[in-house]
């Protein structure tokens, strides 16, 4: 039961947390954005190909800085190849050029980007103007692909758009932008798909949907521009996206009429380029292959006037180079012992010690839970193969476990070194799980097979993954580490939690199913 002065205590942790909190609110008022981390992309383009002793160039369009999106750490790997970035027609492009290329290449391009939700109001009745300035007016003319001049480009603006709305942009845009989402049917096409054929088939993919979305615009004199990127997905992919920007009251608006955006462009659109450009040039003949990856993490908020001192929290830390990830995983590791302690003493679970769990739930931020729970579930397997294998020889307990954490460590290494060598990121995740933990766990798995045997050993081993993995789903949350990145003061709210766990008073819940027959027959008695 909570004495007087443990309530004390939590009373003071909990209304401390909570006065700093809203002295700090108070103080930045309508700056309170400036408190929030924001949501950045790490970007990633791999690229594998063979060479057959002859000069290889690769060329791939990278991400833009606009008003809504920019790019920074760049960096790239590119084995022998000199790598350059040059600048055309308003895009950039990343040039690989090799000569006398043998053998498997890796090509890696990575960056961090910053895209913007944009979303835009039209007015119910725009006029169409006279004129446009110099920018916007490429964008009406007629093309190869979007053949704007077309009679049958013109025969269904007629159709779609009635004599008393063909003055109006936003009835013309609304029009226009519903007959390309709706009456045009969504289908997966690789090449190229003009407006003409797209209306002729009735059926198209992103680029199709869009050059004739454009080219019904450019037909009433609205310019309509195509815009190629990508769709940042949490796993690796290889398709693009086009959509289109329209220029309405002296500025480029996003329209997607393919995933229904209207006015709207989504943070995960990354934009590469403008106009019709190739995504990606290169040497034929050569086997080739690609993959784009992104993965979303936090980052300090841009600069705000106006914050100083322990106000601007983010400044101190960029003062003392403290990268916002590792500050992230300082402030989360108490939250996972947390989970860890509830998991023990409220619910009863048997772990591998509290640490061991809580770095395991930090580790997997790192490598993914996927892949920690495999190198996981591997290492024990393969510590328990090594330690049977080590009975014949009958060495002393301190040797064999010497033994098992050098064998353990080399098979990191040699699994780091093979995924490294075939390109694959794996390397990375391997280097990111920390040694140290598989170490403690290895030892204490080996000591408790000696000492209660194997079953018991895994049954534990089991309920520390089990724990690992649920600390993991709360610390992996974004809305958490938002929190304790603009508040660290929540730690108070921590150690408050800790003092209430450790007052708990009664059985553990599992103690309650282990002994459910002593229990009943104690509650019986007591109602006699």
């Amino acid at each position: 039961m909570l004495r007087y002065r443990d309530k004390l205590m939590i009373t003071l942790l909990i209304a401390g947390c909570l006065l700093i909190v809203f002295w700090r609110l108070s103080i930045v008022d309508a700056e309170k954005k400036a408190l929030l981390p924001e949501r950045h992309y790490q970007f990633m383009v791999e690229m594998e190909l063979e060479g057959h002793n002859k000069n290889v160039s690769v060329r791939m369009t990278l991400p833009l800085e606009t008003g809504g999106q920019s790019v920074r750490d760049e960096g790239v790997k590119s084995s022998n190849f000199p790598f350059s970035i040059e600048k055309e027609r308003g895009a950039r492009f990343g040039v690989w050029e090799g000569s006398q290329v043998t053998g498997e290449q890796n090509l890696v391009y990575s960056c961090t980007v910053q895209t913007n939700h944009e979303q835009y109001e039209l007015a119910p009745s725009l006029t169409i103007p006279e004129s446009y300035p110099a920018q916007a007016q490429p964008y009406l003319l007629s093309t190869d692909t979007i053949q704007s001049d077309a009679e049958e480009v013109a025969e269904l603006f007629e159709t779609i758009v009635p004599p008393d709305q063909r003055e109006n942009m936003t009835a013309i845009i609304t029009q226009a932008y519903d007959y390309c989402h709706a009456s045009i049917e969504s289908v997966k096409i690789t090449g190229t798909t003009d407006a003409l054929t797209c209306l002729r088939l009735g059926e198209a993919s992103c680029g199709g949907k869009s050059r004739l979305f454009a080219a019904l615009l450019r037909h009433a004199g609205i310019p309509a521009r195509l815009v190629g990127g990508l769709i940042l997905k949490e796993k690796t992919w290889t398709s693009s996206h086009l959509w289109v920007d329209v220029w309405i009251a002296g500025r480029w608006i996003p329209f997607c009429t393919l995933n229904d955006y209207f006015a709207e462009k989504p943070m995960r659109y990354l934009v590469l380029y403008y106009g019709e450009l190739p995504l990606l040039k290169r040497t034929r003949d050569i086997n080739f292959r690609y993959k784009f990856s992104a993965k979303p993490i936090l980052a300090a908020p841009g600069e705000i006037e106006g914050l100083k001192g322990l106000l601007n929290l983010w400044g101190l830390f960029e003062d003392v180079n403290i990268p916002i990830e590792f500050l992230r995983i300082i402030l989360l590791f108490p939250i996972a012992a947390v989970v860890v302690t509830f998991s023990r003493n409220i619910l009863g679970v048997l772990t591998f010690g509290v640490f061991a769990p809580a770095l395991l739930a930090v580790a997997f931020q790192g490598t993914g839970l996927l892949w920690g729970v495999t190198l996981f579930a591997f290492i024990i397997a393969l510590g328990t193969v090594i330690r049977l294998l080590l009975e014949q020889f009958e060495l002393l307990q301190t040797p064999r476990l010497g033994i098992l954490l050098t064998v353990t460590s080399l098979t990191m290494l040699a699994i780091s070194i093979l995924s490294a060598a075939k390109g694959s990121s794996l390397s990375s995740r391997v280097s990111l799980f920390p040694l140290v933990i598989i170490s403690m766990i290895i030892e204490r798995f080996s000591v408790m097979t000696e000492e209660e045997g194997l079953g018991s050993a895994i049954k534990v081993c089991i309920m520390t993954l089990l724990v690992s993995c649920l600390a993991y789903g709360v610390i992996d949350s974004e809305i958490l580490g938002s929190i304790v990145l603009a508040f660290p003061e929540t730690q108070l709210l921590v150690l408050a939690t800790f003092f209430i766990i450790g007052r708990w008073p009664g059985l553990r819940l599992l103690e309650y199913v282990r002994f459910r027959e002593f229990v009943a027959e104690h509650h019986d008695r007591s109602n006699r």
